[in-house]
């Protein structure tokens, strides 16, 4: 029979009245004649009254009595662990989780707890198996399912993350994390419809959530749909002045797919008035805001703005000394600082830091920077953020001497392991592509830092020493366009092992026309200037071909571009229908699809990358019209070194003359792709890079 004192503190504290509760328990714990179990069940209310007044070291204080009078009772250890983790004690929470759990192995919210406390720890995958023993003892625990979907999702399990968050959201439907993790697994496959309608779900019930309001805004904006998308940055910011992501957002997100060039102008413009209302406004907002507060706010990247093919020096260095003045007004009133370890000698340590050691572009890259540089003279540690793990990442994994896995973890988290390493060196493969990485680069976590051209444009960051380029991809006169100090390497300034070789496969098989000309334009639809579209149409009037192209992440994109290619067709009189626009495609039959074209047109503004190499490998002609920014030249450094430097234009109607030929002259063409065949030798697993990038590390 419950005590009725007992019964009362319960339901002041139920009501919220701590006052009562706290006077009504202490009654209890405070009679000599009590047992000590009911002693022990009242500390534990008066504990939970000291925590909602604010008292928390006082709830741990009574939790602590209570474990001592009950040690058998499952529930005083469990409620020890909650005082101790609101008292920021970690391990003392853990200590008390694991006892409740080993003294009930049935106690789904043990397990839960103990999960939640193990994962604040950073002890990921035992922070997961606690969370499985939680539904295993309560299949019906709603909670626990979100938890065990969220620790899923952190770990890649993108299909057992989704299955837990459908289970948590059918026993409740109020569980709104589960159903934001379900959102932020649909943004990730692009199913974008899909992520914003989730977003929106979870918005419904709780209207004033800046944050999930910043989430919907980023995915409108990756649809294209600018005005919503700012509109939605505008109000998180109003609704969390703190929320500096959303004031990011709200002025300096920029178009996918512009309509035209005037468009890009226009755009350009946007973001530099976007950049000088937020000098204004940034500082004010984080005055006495804790310093690594403001570094996880800053997780944004000016991602679209390299695509205009324009000189990006002024607008990124203008971005970088943002970030830098924002900091330096947290930091001055909060004096928050990362403990640095001092040099030790031996060894040059060098620590990767990227989210893209997996099999992709930069991970392809750059894979051999980190496999190849000597052990007997450079320690290597790798932080490897974000989600994904492949036999790329396995390879980097067994070849570094540290690998540190951060998966879904904050900069504030990332940066002090990573200045606990002491490297003498941080070497980031790219800037630009990842927002936490970009955070990340705004400290000084090393003594020299460094970046690679993963995303080839400067950083704009005066935290950033060094930019590594390829030699013959930069133009002259390169220094101009870069914050950093350009440090050229020769080839392509890194290994690059050569993809299989794709045998030409029947284009009936692949969905496409059997005869004719197919040009292939493989890049990512955001990464097309318009400047673009009228090259196309030039070319495709110039020789009767068919263009093979890949939708966009969205159909909104695909129907963007699509409008603006075709007023240029409809200009220079050519069908609409010779633009063959294929649905996106894993890499494998993406290289069948290119092996089947007869030639590969590269872009201008942003020439092809991973797309050409690929081409070469395949002895796929490319043609290309090298711009004034590496970026646009890649290409072409790649087509000089094979051997085929015809393919490579002096301007447009050379270009539209070169592909012209390659359309009509099929000896020709033959001819090319044996000499990229035999010449490509000279392009992969080319050792010379490493040595060099192994070289500039020591001088620098």
């Amino acid at each position: 029979m419950t005590d009725p004192r007992l019964a009362a503190a319960e339901r002041s504290l139920d009501a919220g009245d701590a006052g009562a509760a706290l006077a009504r328990s202490s009654a209890v714990v405070d009679d000599p004649r009590a047992s000590a179990g009911l002693r022990a069940a009242a500390l534990r209310v008066r504990a939970e009254a000291r925590a909602l007044g604010g008292d928390l070291r006082g709830a741990l204080d009574d939790t602590t009595r209570s474990a001592e009078l009950a040690p058998t009772d499952a529930r005083a250890w469990n409620a020890l662990g909650i005082a101790a983790a609101d008292a920021d004690e970690g391990d003392r929470a853990i200590e008390a989780f694991a006892r409740a759990t080993a003294l009930d192995p049935r106690y789904a919210r043990a397990w839960n707890n103990f999960g939640n406390a193990l994962r604040s720890a950073g002890r990921r995958t035992e922070a997961r198996a606690a969370f499985e023993r939680a539904v295993a003892a309560d299949a019906r625990y709603a909670f626990g399912w979100t938890n065990l979907s969220v620790a899923r999702r952190d770990d890649g399990d993108e299909a057992g993350a989704a299955a837990a968050a459908r289970r948590a959201l059918a026993l409740d439907g109020r569980q709104r994390t589960a159903r934001l993790v379900l959102a932020g697994l649909d943004r990730r496959a692009g199913r974008l419809d899909a992520a914003i309608e989730g977003y929106e779900h979870a918005l419904a019930a709780q209207p004033d959530d800046a944050r999930s309001r910043t989430l919907v805004a980023g995915a409108l904006a990756e649809r294209d749909d600018l005005l919503a998308a700012r509109s939605a940055y505008v109000r998180a910011a109003n609704d969390d002045p703190m929320l500096l992501r959303a004031r990011l957002g709200a002025e300096l997100t920029l178009p996918m797919i512009p309509p035209d060039a005037d468009a890009v102008a226009q755009a350009r413009a946007d973001y530099a008035a976007g950049l000088a209302r937020l000098r204004d406004d940034l500082p004010r907002r984080v005055s006495g805001m804790d310093a690594m507060r403001v570094v996880d706010e800053f997780r944004w990247t000016n991602f679209l703005l390299a695509y205009q093919g324009e000189n990006d020096l002024a607008l990124q260095s203008a971005y970088g000394d943002l970030a830098a003045a924002t900091l330096h007004v947290a930091r001055a009133s909060t004096q928050d600082a990362l403990p640095r370890r001092a040099r030790a000698g031996g060894r040059l340590r060098v620590a990767f830091v990227s989210a893209f050691f997996r099999d992709g572009t930069a991970g392809r890259y750059f894979e051999h920077w980190i496999t190849g540089l000597p052990r007997e003279r450079f320690d290597v540690t790798v932080h490897q953020l974000g989600l994904g793990d492949d036999e790329l990442t396995a390879r980097v994994r067994a070849r570094a001497d540290t690998f540190r896995e951060h998966a879904a973890a904050l900069p504030s988290a990332i940066a002090p392991v990573v200045v606990a390493g002491a490297p003498d060196v941080i070497v980031y493969p790219e800037l630009g592509m990842d927002a936490s990485t970009f955070a990340l680069a705004l400290l000084r976590l090393a003594p020299v830092q460094c970046a690679g051209w993963g995303h080839p444009v400067t950083t704009g960051l005066a935290t950033i020493d060094a930019m590594f380029t390829s030699a013959p991809m930069e133009p002259d006169g390169a220094e101009r366009h870069y914050r950093e100090r350009l440090v050229r390497l020769p080839g392509l300034g890194t290994r690059y092992g050569r993809p299989p070789r794709v045998e030409r496969a029947d284009r009936a098989a692949l969905g496409l026309p059997g005869d004719g000309t197919l040009f292939l334009f493989p890049q990512s639809l955001f990464k097309l200037h318009p400047d673009n579209d009228a090259l196309v149409a030039e070319v495709l009037a110039a020789t009767g071909a068919r263009l093979v192209a890949f939708e966009g992440r969205h159909p909104r994109l695909t129907r963007a571009w699509r409008a603006r290619l075709d007023r240029a067709l409809d200009a220079r009189g050519v069908p609409r229908q010779r633009i063959l626009v294929r649905p996106q495609v894993a890499h494998d039959d993406y290289l069948r699809i290119g092996a089947a074209c007869d030639a590969m047109l590269d872009s201008v503004r942003w020439s092809g990358g991973n797309t050409s190499l690929d081409a070469i490998a395949c002895a796929l002609p490319v043609v290309t019209l090298p711009g004034a920014f590496m970026r646009a030249r890649q290409s072409a450094a790649m087509l000089e070194r094979v051997g085929v430097p015809e393919l490579v234009a002096r301007d447009t109607a050379d270009d539209v003359a070169i592909a012209a030929r390659l359309a009509e002259d099929p000896m020709w063409r033959d001819d090319l792709a044996g000499r990229i065949d035999r010449g490509a030798a000279r392009l992969f697993d080319d050792q010379a890079p490493i040595e060099a990038f192994a070289a500039a590390l020591e001088a620098l």
